[in-house]
């Protein structure tokens, strides 16, 4: 990457030296990309390059599955390969653009298109940019005859090899459905995704669809607010880095400084006190190169980290400058997934440094260790002001980074939890959303599972088989292969339906009354127990036990009372609503108690009766303050942020919370009503 064109945040390079740039070369092999792939951490690849990759990729084994990763070359990122290998991952629209540009900027021989038709092998000389067809010199003059076409671009090659119309060629590159080969001229707001005309009247019939040039200003300003924060943090890890070095050379000097006292001393003994002073010096090596190795490391993470942060940057000011309205748009959710990523990036530092000194002993020969002296080797903690002014721009922070939520959240849709034959008020206690973003809702009074499809209609419902009825089911969640594990309060169980409802299993005698469920990025299953007050954790496939959290804090004391909901975090910390405290408790997900927020009341902080839980992708955490009749959100680090929504704007007993597929906020409320809105 040209990181040497970013000046004061802005680009300072012309669309054709981007062109000739080193941009436009895969950083692995070094040639000029080959159908680009760009990965979840920005960086893109040559497919070829990414299979290479992947072939040499480690395999991290779980008790569910073997999951298969690759590393990274630039920013060491470990990436989930999916089944379909390179293949999966998405091509990279802004590069293969501008790659379609170079490679007529290069000479190479181009056969006329028209003239193939005939059977014939004619050397192309122009290229319609409307057609994007290459053409002879003949097959160019009727071009320009032909009433349908005579008012296309078609330029000669010659031209194009100067660079006289690299912005033209730019305007004329649309992207086209992969489904009806049409052009992709609407953006869907609900599903956040382009569309192209048939689309828009046919699967997407019933959302808002705007011409994407509409939608750009607002994902683009998005983007642009993500950006400057890790532009930011750039100069503080580099200015860290400094401070680590110094400290590495200030090490190093102390060291040989210390060495040479000890030869010095050594010198004015006799040889009685030479495996002494052997054994001294080998402890010195020992704390010092293990420090020094320490630091090297951190060292070169940060530098890479740094360098992957540069080359985000510089990515995406060059997608923000030069990359089309469509390429933004259908990069914008993999790119705020990645700077939301970055945002919660923390400096891996120090928190104490080697101090080291040596003390003489009384020059008696009888006591050789008092002879020689004492070392002194031990980490003493980095003061607060050292660590200010290592960086200069102050303690980073990631919260000004996250996407800014909406003092006003925008009502995407609302409808009713109901189903056919409920013969009590619903009451829907947990809720979760399957892949295909439809609705499982949990309705305890009326004993059921509710299935809503996107639009807000009922689907499916169902209550088990006489043998395996739902008894007092409460939550639900929706698993990877698509099953849906349901708590069942009273027969003590977590039932498992498949998506059609019916009973596949039970996983029984690990419960006492199980509430709120849910899934970790492992897919292992998640239960919180209100009778046992602890959580366990269960293999999908099997329901085997693999983990019991005692919930305690460090003195072995219950810090559950009456836990209701659960969910998890994008780093699998484990959130648990526990409404006779009142608050939320925070764990780690090997189980060890961590934080808690919120106390009994109605002010900011406080809450009277916290139900349902859930998490975004960007950090946030939303908690259902029922009685308040208020969502609380939390910063990732669980401090307050602010409410989303309150009594005012027509929330009333909020109860089961979910983010959807397509980044939608979603809230089921007492008595049935579900409500979904735009947050962000």
């Amino acid at each position: 990457m040209t990181t040497a064109t970013i000046m004061n945040g802005k680009v300072e390079i012309t669309l054709a030296e981007l062109i000739e740039s080193k941009f436009l070369r895969c950083s692995k092999c070094n040639q000029i990309y080959q159908d680009p792939r760009i990965l979840p951490c920005l960086h893109t690849f040559c497919k070829n390059c990414i299979e290479e990759i992947s072939h040499d990729a480690p395999v991290t084994t779980n008790q569910e599955n073997s999951i298969d990763r690759l590393q990274c070359p630039i920013c060491q990122s470990f990436i989930g390969i999916p089944g379909e290998g390179a293949h999966a991952f998405p091509e990279n629209p802004f590069l293969s653009n501008l790659l379609n540009i170079h490679e007529y900027k290069h000479p190479k021989e181009r056969k006329c298109d028209y003239c193939s038709f005939d059977g014939k092998k004619t050397s192309a000389e122009y290229l319609c940019l409307d057609c994007n067809d290459d053409m002879c010199s003949n097959c160019s003059d009727a071009h320009r005859r032909t009433k349908i076409t005579r008012n296309h671009s078609v330029i000669p090659f010659k031209q194009i090899q100067n660079g006289l119309y690299d912005h033209d060629m730019r305007s004329h590159q649309a992207r086209s459905c992969t489904k009806h080969d049409d052009q992709l001229d609407f953006f869907c707001e609900i599903c956040e995704i382009l569309i192209c005309p048939q689309c828009k009247n046919e699967e997407h019939d019933s959302h808002k669809s705007i011409k994407f040039d509409e939608a750009l200003p607002r994902y683009k300003r998005h983007i642009n607010g993500l950006l400057e924060g890790i532009q930011g943090r750039i100069p503080s890890i580099a200015d860290y880095v400094k401070y680590l070095k110094s400290y590495e050379n200030s090490l190093k000097e102390s060291k040989q400084k210390l060495t040479e006292n000890l030869e010095a001393q050594s010198n004015t003994l006799h040889q009685i006190i030479d495996n002494y002073k052997s054994e001294m010096l080998a402890n010195i090596s020992q704390k010092c190169e293990a420090e020094l190795a320490d630091l090297e490391k951190k060292s070169n993470n940060l530098e890479i980290a740094g360098k992957s942060l540069q080359d985000n940057a510089t990515y995406l000011q060059y997608l923000l400058h030069h990359g089309r309205s469509d390429e933004i748009l259908a990069l914008h959710r993999q790119i705020t997934f990645r700077l939301t990523q970055l945002a919660n990036m923390q400096i891996d530092g120090i928190t104490q440094k080697l101090k080291m000194g040596f003390s003489t002993g009384t020059n008696m020969e009888q006591n050789i260790k008092l002879l020689f002296g004492k070392l002194l080797l031990e980490h003493v903690p980095v003061s607060q002001k050292e660590a200010a002014s290592a960086l200069e721009n102050g303690q980073l922070t990631v919260t000004t980074m996250l996407p800014p939520l909406k003092n006003s959240p925008e009502v995407v849709k609302t409808f009713d939890a109901e189903g056919s034959n409920d013969f009590k008020d619903v009451w829907p206690t947990g809720v979760s959303i399957t892949q295909s973003d439809e609705v499982v809702t949990v309705d305890r009074d009326n004993k059921k599972v509710k299935v809503f499809d996107k639009n807000g209609n009922l689907t499916l419902e169902f209550v088990g088989k006489p043998d395996d009825k739902l008894g007092s089911p409460f939550d639900a969640t929706v698993l990877k292969n698509g099953n849906i594990a349901v708590t069942d309060y009273e027969t003590n169980e977590v039932k498992i339906f498949d998506a059609a409802g019916q009973y596949l299993s039970s996983i029984s005698g690990h419960f006492k009354h199980p509430r709120g469920i849910t899934t970790n990025s492992k897919g292992h299953i998640i239960v919180v127990d209100c009778g046992t007050l602890q959580l366990t954790v269960h293999d999908p496939k099997t329901g085997e036990l693999l983990k019991k959290i005692e919930a305690v804090d460090d003195k072995g004391s219950k810090v559950l009372v009456d836990p209701y909901c659960v969910a998890v975090t994008n780093n699998d910390n484990i959130l648990v609503t526990d409404t006779a405290a009142p608050n939320i408790k925070i764990f780690s997900s090997s189980g060890k108690f961590l934080a808690k927020y919120g106390s009994y009341g109605t002010k900011q902080d406080q809450i009277l009766q916290p139900y349902g839980i859930c998490c975004d992708d960007y950090g946030y955490i939303f908690v259902a303050d029922n009685q308040n009749h208020r969502i609380h959100v939390l910063l990732p680090d669980g401090s307050f942020c602010k409410y989303l929504l309150t009594k005012s704007d027509g929330l009333w007993h909020p109860m089961g919370l979910a983010i959807t597929k397509n980044g939608h906020f979603l809230v089921t409320e007492a008595l049935g009503k579900v409500r979904v809105f735009r947050y962000i």
